[in-house]
């Protein structure tokens, strides 16, 4: 990675194949809150296996959504599509695996990373800019160890990952249960 100097839009796709390359393949569970424009927010729980190509995520005050067997299920409707694009479809969901985010300038995506900066001891920050509005940026953090971001900042939103753990593959979880917020979540780069 090429770190703190501007960057082409050409250079996005390589770099979001380098983001790639640091995930580790497995089951993970990922907990977070996502803040909308609004003030409002909703709390949720991912547990993602890129290996058997499956994931759920269960929201506070919402519908649950899942994929497997080639199926996306999103609330009443199921859409048959590849793995890599149910990803891209759910939001939050992309967290674990931020190369999937339409953010890297790939074919007409509208945003491409000008910037990657190292924050903490373990987290990368990259800034994305509008091809029409370098005014109009997005921000994600990722850790470079697993490759799964933690904070992204889009259009007013911002989703943050405030825990993340390896999950075995038998392993059975609970339903997800979601504490009240009393604070912000501090961050840990």
């Amino acid at each position: 990675m090429r770190f703190d100097e501007v960057l082409d839009r050409s250079d996005g796709p390589a770099l979001a194949e380098e983001f790639a390359q640091l995930r580790t393949p497995g089951r993970y569970i990922l907990d977070g809150v996502h803040q909308m424009p609004t003030g409002k927010h909703w709390q949720f729980r991912i547990d993602i296996d890129e290996v058997q190509q499956r994931w759920t995520l269960a929201r506070s005050g919402g519908p649950d959504s899942s994929y497997s067997d080639g199926l996306l299920h999103n609330g009443d409707e199921d859409v048959e599509l590849p793995f890599d694009r149910s990803l891209a479809a759910t939001g939050v969901v992309r967290m674990a695996a931020p190369d999937q985010l339409r953010w890297w300038g790939r074919g007409s995506e509208s945003f491409s990373p000008v910037l990657v900066q190292h924050v903490g001891t373990r987290s990368i920050l990259v800034t994305f800019e509008h091809r029409d509005d370098p005014a109009f940026r997005n921000t994600l953090v990722v850790d470079k160890h697993d490759g799964i971001a933690r904070r992204r900042f889009e259009h007013g939103e911002a989703t943050v990952v405030s825990g993340v753990r390896p999950a075995a593959d038998n392993e059975v979880l609970p339903p997800a249960r979601f504490a009240r917020l009393t604070d912000w979540i501090r961050p840990s780069y």
